[in-house]
């Protein structure tokens, strides 16, 4: 009986061991290296042999529990196969993937934004690469750490460097930035060299990024940053899905925070800091005038920049906006009113839902736009639904801010209410209304690849089920614990029973 006993606790603890440890697992961050090389990598579109390092850095399928494949992937299995690699010097990182896939796309070259021309430098155009064939990347400053915040700060946006990188239908390399680290908001991808050359089945993206240019804080031996990407190779997303991520920070609504810690090795260079934008210069709290007390106040954080989590800008040039990450912002349309110097009207209030901003109201000269970012539960969520609340025809000022620089004044720029159009000024939108805006920002977000894109074929209430599956699955195993600890209990009195006889 003795046995039995002994057997039963080690299956306990067999289970408990396969159980217990697959949370503590999924909670740290995957580490990888870059290898310093004493020769560059030539930037043609080919890898050599030797050319990064000795074996590519990962490989699909043959490193497949490192990467997400099933999200957005309705291929089969060996449909395709890449290898990642990687390296670095005192100047540059470079990257490579060779994907070999009989499918492939490359984005045709038309007006995505409405704007009535193709831009293949305007990511309201090429930023919709990730609909075909691309490879699509996010570089956070520092190391980042599963089950923080320190660098994703709400869906589609935060402290990181997103780009992608594709061909054209007609054979074009685009670069895409849908979003730069705040200390590296002047950085140009189109700074950067890359090759991309299809050869048979073969895709191969080649990049080599300026340290001075990477968006990341530091560089030499022992330096640490976050990488996670993802290889496209659909013809088209809304046919067939063909997206395979590593380390599930890339695709859905992002999740830079979960990328991995890359670590520069060899070299034996000093690690130093990157120089960034120049500082910002600390802002003082100006004097609000009294015609704003007591009204709806909306504080601007910035001017023409692209919008980041629960933050609020004013973008002077509305043609611009689906260039400026504000899809799922509201989007309220300024036009100047005649006669009355620095005073505007509400035209129109569009609430984004991960769709490019289109306006009904034909676009004049002087006209702005304040768009709102919040994902519906963090501290922007209030100022957002004011502004989704503004009266059309009511008329608003601002105080702060210095169009001729395009930058705030004040800490406390916004723009506030003069007047609302027929009645008093609301402060807030009612219960009834609020609840049904962020009800409409929660069952919008579509759980695909958007890059604060559309995405029409998978929505949030997929990303939701998947979640619901792996709870399930937990509670499985819970189970499984569960019978075994009281099957151990049962024999127990069954053997005290027998004892007692």
């Amino acid at each position: 009986m003795k046995k039995i006993l002994s057997f039963l606790l080690v299956a306990t603890m067999l289970v408990a061991m396969f159980v217990m440890p697959s949370a503590a697992e999924d909670s740290v961050n995957y580490e990888a290296e870059f290898p310093f090389v004493d020769k560059a990598p030539k930037i043609d579109g080919t890898v050599k042999k030797g050319e990064y390092s000795a074996l590519p850095l990962n490989s699909y399928p043959e490193d497949k529990s490192q990467f997400v494949d099933t999200e957005h992937n309705d291929f089969a299995e060996g449909d395709v196969e890449f290898d990642f690699y990687a390296a670095w010097d005192a100047d540059y990182v470079y990257m490579a993937w060779v994907v070999d896939s009989e499918s492939f796309g490359g984005m045709p070259e038309q007006d995505y934004n409405g704007d009535g021309k193709w831009d293949p430098n305007d990511v309201g155009d090429n930023g919709y690469m990730w609909q075909y064939s691309c490879i699509q990347f996010i570089f956070t400053p520092g190391a980042p750490k599963k089950g923080e915040t320190a660098y994703q700060q709400g869906a589609y946006a935060g402290d990181y460097l997103e780009v992608g990188l594709a061909l054209t239908a007609e054979g074009q390399q685009v670069r895409a930035c849908w979003n730069k680290p705040s200390a590296a908001l002047s950085l140009e991808v189109n700074d950067w060299d890359a090759a991309i050359i299809r050869d048979g089945n073969v895709t191969t993206y080649e990049v080599r990024i300026p340290w001075g240019k990477s968006g990341l804080n530091s560089t030499g031996t022992g330096a640490k940053f976050g990488l996670t990407y993802a290889v496209a190779f659909q013809a088209d997303y809304n046919v067939k899905k063909g997206m395979i991520e590593w380390q599930n920070g890339e695709l859905t609504s992002k999740d830079a925070d979960s990328a991995a810690v890359i670590t520069l090795t060899g070299g034996d260079i000093d690690e130093t800091e990157i120089s960034k934008d120049e500082p910002v210069v600390e802002k003082t709290e100006g004097t609000v005038p009294a015609d704003a007390e007591g009204k709806t106040q909306l504080i601007i954080d910035g001017v023409n920049v692209g919008i980041t989590a629960e933050k609020a800008y004013l973008y002077t040039d509305p043609s611009t906006i689906n260039s400026q990450n504000t899809k799922w912002a509201t989007n309220v349309l300024l036009a100047p009113v005649e006669g009355e110097e620095g005073t505007y009207a509400v035209k129109e209030v569009v609430v984004g839902a991960g769709e490019d901003i289109a306006f009904t109201t034909e676009i004049t000269d002087g006209m702005l736009i304040y768009a709102a970012h919040s994902d519906g539960e963090g501290a922007g969520m209030d100022r957002k639904t004011a502004a989704t609340n503004l009266a059309i025809d009511s008329t608003v000022k601002f105080f702060g801010v210095d169009f001729d620089k395009a930058d705030t004044l004040y800490s406390n720029a916004m723009l506030y209410v003069a007047g609302e159009a027929g009645g008093e000024t609301s402060d807030a939108v009612s219960e009834e209304e609020s609840s049904e805006i962020e009800s409409t920002v929660e069952s919008t977000v579509e759980s695909s690849e958007v890059e604060s894109k559309t995405e029409s074929s998978t929505t949030a209430a997929e990303s939701s089920e998947a979640e619901d599956e792996n709870e399930g699955l937990g509670w499985i195993l819970w189970v499984i614990i569960g019978v075994v600890v009281v099957a151990i209990a049962a024999v127990v009195v069954i053997v005290l029973k027998k004892k007692k006889q």
